[in-house]
């Protein structure tokens, strides 16, 4: 079965980062986005920035997303390094069949350990229907986020669509601070 390494595997935090969003998967392809959230049908880069009432990233370069991160001292990890899948299922991006497929999960909480600055994880997805691997994975980074005294919270995922519904969650979760989902 091939192995998929995750796209951006040897990327590493700023080591400034306050805020870290986390995900699951992107797949080292011949389409994959060009960094964390850019895919299509995916909204983080229009949700973000208005959480602080800025103008939506989703079409802009990536330098420019970049130095919105710098700004605000947020940055990205995904859980999950590699899949192993099988042959002619390359492309399969559904969650259930990713966490059934996992082959090497990355370390987060040795990641958190070389973020000193860092306050607050957000981990991308708010359900995990079908996926108990990246649950007990994240439950573990979330426990290990609470005896760092770090908070931990889950979002409204950005895939597929934006709403207002899913702005004010993540205004009220990132920025506000008076809602967090626990895991």
């Amino acid at each position: 079965m091939p192995v998929i390494l995750h796209k951006f595997r040897d990327y590493q935090p700023d080591p400034q980062t306050e805020i870290l969003i986390l995900g699951t998967f992107v797949p080292e392809l011949k389409d994959s986005p060009d960094f964390f959230y850019g895919r299509t049908r995916n909204f983080l880069w229009h949700l973000l920035p208005q959480c602080w009432g800025l103008e939506p990233l989703k079409d802009e370069p990536l330098a420019r997303k970049k130095e919105f991160m710098s700004a605000y001292n947020i940055d990205f990890a995904d859980i999950i390094r590699s899949i192993d899948v099988p042959e002619g299922e390359q492309l399969v991006s559904d969650d259930a069949f990713i966490d059934g497929h996992v082959s090497e999960w990355n370390d987060i909480r040795a990641l958190i350990g070389t973020l000193p600055n860092l306050k607050a994880v957000y981990f991308t997805k708010k359900t995990f229907n079908g996926v108990p691997f990246m649950r007990e994975h994240v439950k573990s980074i979330a426990d290990h986020c609470l005896a760092s005294n770090i908070r931990f919270c889950k979002l409204e995922t950005p895939a597929k669509f934006y709403s207002p519904e899913k702005l004010k969650q993540w205004t009220d979760t990132i920025v506000l601070q008076t809602s967090c989902l626990r895991v």
